[in-house]
């Protein structure tokens, strides 16, 4: 859903045009999550793809405390979005596992000539 207030216009997320156009030239991909709420409306959040150090940061504390590395990967990857995601732990939490999953690697098809 789009809205204009100011001549800005406002995204999913109560992001700007304007924003989203500064991360893309920034990150090159923005990954765009949503979730619903428990009173049925629906937040988004957008994240970067981690570059190697981030995902060597993540892996180093899934070592020792997986919720550990999600907060990691959430400080880390995170841009901007509905804010209540950032206030409650379980909104955070499940977006940014989403987010991880997503990240994962991808199969890879080896051969042997």
């Amino acid at each position: 859903m789009k809205t204009i207030i100011e001549n800005a216009e406002v995204l999913d997320g109560n992001i700007t045009q304007a924003q989203l156009n500064q991360w893309k030239y920034k990150h090159k991909k923005i990954v765009k999550l949503s979730i619903n709420d428990d009173d049925t409306s629906t937040l988004f959040a957008y994240f970067r793809i981690p570059d190697i150090n981030i995902r060597a940061a993540v892996l180093q504390a899934s070592k020792m405390d997986e919720f550990k590395a999600l907060e990691v990967l959430f400080k880390n990857c995170y841009l901007g979005g509905d804010s209540k995601i950032e206030q409650e732990d379980d909104l955070r939490l499940n977006i940014t596992t989403a987010f991880s999953d997503h990240i994962q690697p991808k199969p890879v098809k080896v051969e042997i000539l």
